[in-house]
C-alpha cells in the first residue's frame, strides 16, 4: 500500500511526522499476511480523531494516531476487560517505540525458518530489550546476532524458539 496510493492523505497528519516517514520509507513495504500483524490505514469513527495505523492479523485490535498529535492509541484492552471494541486506550508512550516494535516483529516473523533454533555459534546480543507495542505493557525483546544476521524476538508471554535469519 504505497503512501501516494491512499485513499485519503489527510487521514494522516502533517504533524505526524514520524509515521508519514515510515510509511513512506518502511510501512509500505511489509507486506500484509493473514499470519501478522499488518500496517493499514483506515479510518477510525471515534470521537477522539483517531487513523488506525495497524490492525492485529485477525481483526481482534488497532493500533491508531491522533491526527492533531501525536498520541498513539489501542483497542487491544477489550479482549481482556469489559470494555467496549471500539473503546480506544491511549497508550503512554511515543509512536516511535510502537513503530520499531512492531516492525521488528514483522521482520521476525517474515524470515523466522520453521525448524531453526538458537544454537550455541549465535552470539544473540540486545538489541531492543522490554519495549511497548499494543499496550503499556513491556512485552517485546529482540537479540540480534550481526555475523549470522540472526533475530531471536522473546515475548513477555510467549518465547519463541525459532531464529529468523534476515536476508
Amino acid at each position: 500500500m504505497p503512501f501516494i496510493r491512499l485513499e485519503n492523505e489527510k487521514l494522516i497528519s502533517e504533524s505526524n511526522s514520524i509515521l508519514i516517514n515510515y510509511v513512506k520509507n518502511f510501512g509500505a513495504l511489509v507486506e500484509k499476511n493473514n499470519n501478522q500483524d499488518h500496517f493499514e490505514i483506515s479510518q477510525n469513527s471515534t470521537e477522539l480523531e483517531l487513523t488506525n495505523f495497524i490492525a492485529e492479523n485477525s481483526g481482534n485490535w488497532n493500533i491508531a494516531v491522533n491526527r492533531k498529535s501525536d498520541n498513539i492509541y489501542s483497542n487491544e484492552h477489550w479482549l481482556y476487560t469489559e470494555s467496549d471494541f471500539t473503546d480506544y486506550k491511549k497508550l503512554n508512550f511515543g509512536i516511535e517505540e510502537c513503530l520499531i516494535s512492531f516492525s521488528l516483529q514483522e521482520v521476525y516473523f517474515e524470515y523466522c525458518g520453521n525448524n531453526v533454533k538458537a544454537n550455541s555459534e549465535l552470539n544473540l546480543k540486545p538489541l531492543w530489550i522490554d519495549k511497548r507495542y499494543c499496550s503499556n505493557e513491556r512485552t517485546h525483546s529482540f537479540y540480534y546476532d550481526s555475523e549470522y544476521k540472526a533475530l531471536k524476538f522473546n515475548h513477555s508471554d510467549n518465547n519463541f524458539e525459532r531464529i529468523a535469519f534476515i536476508k
